[in-house]
């Protein structure tokens, strides 16, 4: 936390809309308005922007008003890229994104999974306008968008072990997001928010392991710090659902993405030994927000 809250701002980042646009066309954009930046590897298609740069300063070129490049955080755009691309060879693939908005990450998955069925559940009404405005914008089509709380799923798709992929990028109470610019969680933070957090995605997990097919994979990820909302979850459902398997993230460090592995204690918590051999996280810093990211498979059945 005291990393997080000690960066004035974040450097800005932003990644190719691969549906819209080439690299060599936005690189050009990039170039014509003197915007420094570095091509990051990994996660593919991201872009850093030098510390001068701000925000605006891309929304006035037309390759955002056109959709071709979308603004998102480094961190945020890890998550997808941890789904199996053996997955994307699977007749008649299908995904859910549990808590969509702004729906950064669905879009990852409608590049990277051009002819999957997506299934993208917002429970916020402004969210939800918001998310369905940028599909537009970038071109993402034929994509469910649901405007419920995804724990209802039942009331929309009566058939379970639906899914090949699930993306809960889950409520938080925001711990990883914070900065001396960004402190509005602040003012609502408390060990009480955590709590009601847990139990949250704790109810979002158990509505959708009965939609997760065997053999399917769930990413779960949080931008909190907080060890209940992300070691705590993970450990609750590997005590719970003994047909789920935890797998490895394997997330090497590099100049723009520090991590390490997820806790096995916690004050007076003691989490699976799998879970600090697999789970990774996103240490906050100048680049990039503080992210959780897990990987789960289904096994067996019950």
């Amino acid at each position: 936390m005291k990393t997080s809250i000690s960066q004035e701002r974040r450097s800005v980042s932003c990644r190719l809309n691969a549906l819209k646009s080439t690299e060599t066309e936005i690189e050009e954009a990039f170039f014509k308005a003197s915007l420094s930046y570095t091509k990051l590897e990994f996660p593919a298609g991201c872009y850093l922007f030098d510390e001068n740069v701000q925000e605006s300063d891309l929304w006035r070129l037309k390759i955002y008003k056109a959709g071709k490049i979308y603004m998102q955080g480094i961190s945020s755009q890890i998550p997808v890229q941890y789904f199996s691309n053996e997955k994307g060879k699977i007749k008649s693939l299908k995904i859910l994104d549990a808590c969509a908005a702004p729906g950064g990450k669905t879009g990852q998955l409608r590049e990277q999974y051009p002819d999957a069925e997506i299934w993208a559940f917002e429970s916020s009404k402004i969210r939800y306008e918001k998310m369905t405005h940028n599909f537009e914008k970038l071109g993402y089509e034929n994509i469910n968008t649901i405007h419920d709380d995804v724990k209802n799923i039942a009331k929309h798709i009566e058939e379970l072990n639906y899914f090949d992929m699930i993306l809960i990028d889950a409520p938080c109470s925001g711990e990883g997001a914070v900065s001396l610019s960004n402190t509005k969680f602040l003012e609502n933070w408390s060990l009480g928010q955590i709590k009601k957090y847990y139990s949250i995605q704790k109810g979002i997990c158990d509505a959708l392991i009965p939609y997760l097919r065997v053999g399917g994979e769930l990413l779960y990820s949080t931008c909190t710090m907080a060890p209940e909302e992300n070691e705590g979850v993970i450990h609750y459902l590997l005590c719970k659902y003994p047909e789920l398997q935890l797998e490895n993230i394997d997330l090497e460090q590099n100049k723009y993405i520090k991590t390490k592995k997820g806790l096995r204690q916690f004050e007076k918590l003691t989490f699976k030994k799998e879970i600090s051999e697999n789970c990774v996280r996103v240490i906050p810093s100048e680049y990039s927000e503080g992210f959780f990211i897990s990987k789960i498979t289904k096994v067996g059945t019950e």
